[in-house]
């Protein structure tokens, strides 16, 4: 497949300025259908490339002559970044075909947000690589250190010029990357021994530089992970992203915008996962009759859509707290970025005996690519921090969870997640904090959430989850200070990360302008019943009622060729 030049009637990134909603149309229309054979991703290309282990390069060409790395330069510095869930809407678009086209190209937002925080004449130095299409990987693991990036051993000797060497690996575009924001040690010890250097490979001698060879991996097979070793590599004194010493908090503050951002990557996986499920469900016999038609093989596929839509409205809920609550981010990322992933590898757990066969086969048309879309997505918990890493960040979230606080302004919280809303400008980074104040807002608001659900049927399951949500935050008041946390604070962490899920998913349906219509009804009951049976609250027979009228639903959207989501209405809202 050739690299492709953008369609002139879907739309351009040179004529949508600033990048907004009606931008994510025009990229979707570009990209075109998976299963046609003139589109930028194929799925019978993205699974050839995935199984020869390669580099999908016509593809991230072609995305780059469209100009999606505008979305990843605040448009401040030029670019057209302003509200930060049209980037993760385009990069859910992109990664419901291709994962890997959507890891290799979305990586350079995370290796270039640093800049934006950090501010200066190093953001304007990042935005003219970013908007050149040049990738920007992010240097901050090394080889048997894991996630603990205080032991960094890259050294930066900053003098007249900065003098870096150590390996970085593994890193995402560590070898196809121009540039790489690098996390070095400039002090001996303490918070701020460490500094975030610019290397950018076309400014430094080359033959300081050496590539670490690519690293086989179970998803994302063809992505560049691999390394780089920097040998003395000599940069200006000016390539510094912000303060000496403040290398650490810069890259803190980043993870908080940079989680919820993979999550797009999660929602990708799940959006192609369910129309392969329904689409074998409506095709598929049984008995003389269609799988969709059979009580079971509906709440089955329910439940798993319950799911995806669970991890749709706190994916949107992690977009509008970095706008409208960054001070609470250092939690919210957390509490995002575990139960995005987790929760749609769930359903990728659930959907996989359902689909059958076809899950594991590579040359079925309309599901040879399930299979690499379930072992993508494993990947993405292991982004910007794994699982443990976030759940171990809630966890030491539990005072300022348990800690009371002035009433949450529920109305506030609605309208902070209206679809009509103005557009927002980029992210107040200088509000950002390493440590909550008190939890986060959703926590809070949720009983007060509840009572706008007045009579209707998802207030029952909403109101049980309420009640243990109360009970689990004054569990967390009550946890002993642990150095390393037990099963049971991470037992207790999980289980508030889907009480803020319940949070999430009652705000965004409130804030809908479908609210109470039909399909509002059954999107909501039917995730607040998935939430409850997973918190042990009622069993699974009792959310069949509901998954069943949820599958339903998506059968009836997918014979108008649309997917049933909690953000209808979102696109045209504006």
């Amino acid at each position: 497949m050739s690299a492709q030049a953008p369609a002139p009637d879907v739309g351009t990134a040179d004529v949508v300025a600033p990048l907004g909603r009606a931008s994510v149309a025009a990229f979707d229309g570009f990209l075109g259908r998976p299963d046609e054979s003139g589109s930028v991703i194929t799925e019978e290309r993205s699974v050839q490339l995935d199984e020869a282990s390669a580099f999908p390069v016509e593809a991230v060409a072609a995305v780059d002559g469209w100009g999606l790395q505008r979305a990843y330069v605040p448009e401040v510095h030029g670019g057209g970044l302003g509200d930060v869930f049209v980037p993760m809407m385009m990069i859910r678009r992109l990664a419901s075909r291709d994962l890997t086209v959507a890891v290799a190209h979305g990586k350079t937002f995370l290796g270039a947000v640093g800049a934006w925080i950090a501010g200066g004449p190093i953001a304007a130095d990042m935005a003219d690589i970013v908007l050149a299409g040049d990738p920007v990987s992010w240097g901050l693991t090394e080889q048997g250190r894991g996630s603990d990036l205080s032991s960094t051993a890259t050294t930066a000797a900053v003098g007249d010029s900065i003098r870096v060497t150590g390996t970085k690996w593994p890193i995402n575009n560590a070898t196809r990357g121009r540039a790489m924001t690098v996390l070095a040690r400039t002090g001996d010890a303490g918070p701020r021994a460490l500094s975030l250097v610019l290397v950018d490979k076309h400014r430094v001698d080359a033959g300081t530089l050496a590539a670490r060879p690519k690293v086989a991996t179970h998803g994302i097979r063809g992505a560049d992970i691999s390394g780089l070793e920097l040998r003395g590599t000599r940069v200006e004194r000016d390539r510094l992203v912000g303060a000496p010493g403040h290398g650490l908090e810069i890259v803190l503050k980043s993870l908080q915008l940079t989680r919820p951002l993979t999550t797009a990557l999660s929602l990708g996986a799940a959006d192609h996962a369910i129309a392969v499920a329904t689409a074998f469900a409506s095709g598929r016999s049984l008995f003389g009759r269609s799988l969709g038609e059979l009580p079971t093989a509906r709440a089955t596929l329910g439940t798993a859509i319950a799911d995806a839509l669970l991890a749709e409205a706190v994916m949107y809920a992690g977009a509008r707290g970095a706008h409208r609550a960054p001070e609470e981010m250092s939690l919210v990322s957390a509490l995002v970025k575990f139960l995005v992933p987790d929760t749609v590898d769930l359903m990728f757990r659930d959907l996989t005996p359902f689909v059958g066969a076809r899950s594991q086969l590579i040359g079925i048309a309309g599901a040879g690519g399930f299979q690499k879309a379930a072992r993508d997505n494993r990947v993405v918990g292991i982004f910007d921090g794994n699982s443990v890493v976030n759940l171990n960040m809630i966890v030491n979230e539990f005072p300022s969870i348990a800690r009371e606080g002035e009433q949450v302004d529920v109305g506030r919280v609605v309208a902070d997640f209206a679809f009509d809303g103005p557009a927002d400008a980029w992210v107040d980074t200088a509000s950002l904090r390493l440590v909550t104040k008190r939890g986060t807002r959703m926590l809070r608001a949720l009983p007060g959430l509840v009572d706008l659900l007045g009579s209707r049927p998802a207030a029952s399951p909403a109101r049980r989850i309420a009640a243990e949500a109360d009970r689990l935050v004054r569990a967390a008041g009550a946890a002993p200070r642990e150095s390393a946390p037990s099963a049971a604070s991470f037992d207790l962490a999980e289980r508030i990360s889907l009480c803020f899920g319940a949070a999430c998913a009652v705000a965004t349906e409130l804030a809908s302008p479908e609210r109470g219509s039909a399909p509002s009804e059954v999107r909501l009951t039917a995730v607040l019943d998935r939430i409850a049976v997973r918190l042990g609250l009622h069993p699974s027979t009792a959310a069949s009622g509901s998954a069943a009228a949820l599958a339903d639903l998506a059968f009836e959207e997918a014979g108008r060729a649309r997917s049933v989501s909690m953000l209808d209405g979102w696109a045209d809202a504006a």
